[in-house]
């Protein structure tokens, strides 16, 4: 992680900081000037003239920060580098009394997961029950440094359990597999995640912070409707009231499409959906999102390919999008990739959002 600790100043008088536009729109407010932000792990290095000059310039840092430590007890870890060729191997395993599991990076990329098998989901399951969650409420006060009147420090937890097993642990062709057979190991480990989830939620709870982000990386072709409804919106219905009570908002990160399940995200207890992207990413355009969920912040994705966009063509692109999502509780960001031309592309879009105002 770069360091991103910078002392800004020499900001003109502004009837709000960044942090503020922000917060009043994640809040379901309308903001003076619709907010652009950036997550903070894209910048390699923030010290950099060209970033400070962006940030000055308004551009948000969205500083993603863990609360609740995870100890694995029992687990022992190791991990081997090769080189084949020209690519770089990376074989990550994780050792218990019950078996072994692994999991392979090449050049970067995560290529095998950790569950390839029946087996593997009872040894996951074992390694779930036997983590231990500590709180760690430093590590906001730490991200609330780095982005002061620039940004949010957004408090991150786990992925729900179902989108855990799915992201993080079996990866889509297993994932899919084991679901549609029903594969009892499979739910035998989404209830342990599940235990584990709503204990990390009532740390969280517990701690600073106004806005929490489920990671969640939702692709509903894979899961379907009526697993949606099974494995993730009970869980929502748990989760969010508890954090809701400790007056915290609480986003999803859903950057794909939504439409089939649009009445189901209507029904949902979270406030915020996050990385909302438009198509080709995304199925619907924002004022189809505001018809179907009026009460919801947006924290919208400005697809990648309009960065690209001569300056007119990307001016009218951001001005469309703005019209459409209308300015009550709406931010955009840069949450899915970092457009190469960043330096010319970016300007452009904090220049119209100023002249939107």
């Amino acid at each position: 992680m770069p360091d991103l600790r910078y002392e800004f100043g020499g900001r003109d008088k502004v009837s709000s900081t960044t942090k503020q536009r922000m917060e009043t729109a994640l809040s379901g407010g309308t903001p003076d000037i619709t907010p652009l932000s950036i997550y903070s792990w894209m910048i390699d290095d923030l010290n950099a003239p060209q970033w400070r000059n962006l940030v000055e310039r308004g551009l948000g840092l969205c500083e993603h920060c863990w609360v609740a430590k995870r100890i694995e007890h029992g687990v022992e870890e190791r991990y081997i580098e090769e080189t084949r060729g020209a690519s770089k191997y990376v074989t990550h395993i994780k050792s218990t009394p019950v078996g072994e599991i692994s999991e392979l990076y090449v050049d970067g990329w995560h290529t095998e997961y950790w569950i390839k098998s029946e087996p593997d989901y009872k040894i996951m399951q074992w390694i779930v029950e036997n983590t231990e969650l500590v709180a760690d409420f430093d590590a906001y006060e730490k991200a609330e440094q780095i982005v002061g009147d620039n940004g949010l420090a957004v408090v991150t937890g786990f992925r729900s359990p179902a989108m855990s097993i799915n992201v993080d642990w079996a990866g889509t062709e297993q994932f899919c597999c084991d679901l549609a057979l029903e594969a009892p190991e499979l739910f035998d480990l989404y209830q342990a995640q599940k235990k584990l989830f709503i204990e990390e939620t009532q740390i969280i709870a517990s701690g600073p912070g106004k806005f929490v982000k489920w990671l969640e990386n939702l692709t509903i072709s894979m899961l379907g409707p009526k697993r949606y409804r099974e494995l993730l919106i009970p869980v929502y219905e748990h989760c969010v009231p508890i954090l809701e009570n400790s007056g915290k908002r609480v986003m999803v990160h859903y950057d794909g499409a939504l439409d089939v399940i649009k009445d189901d995200i209507a029904q949902a207890p979270f406030h915020i959906i996050e990385s909302l992207t438009e198509p080709p990413e995304g199925d619907m355009t924002y004022d189809q999102c505001r018809i179907a969920w009026p009460d919801k912040s947006f924290w919208a994705n400005i697809n990648i390919d309009c960065y690209y966009l001569p300056e007119e063509d990307l001016k009218e692109q951001v001005a469309a999008k703005s019209e459409r999502a209308g300015k009550r509780g709406l931010a955009f960001e840069i949450s899915e990739d970092l457009p190469a031309n960043w330096l010319e592309s970016v300007p452009v879009v904090l220049e119209t959002l100023n002249e939107l105002h």
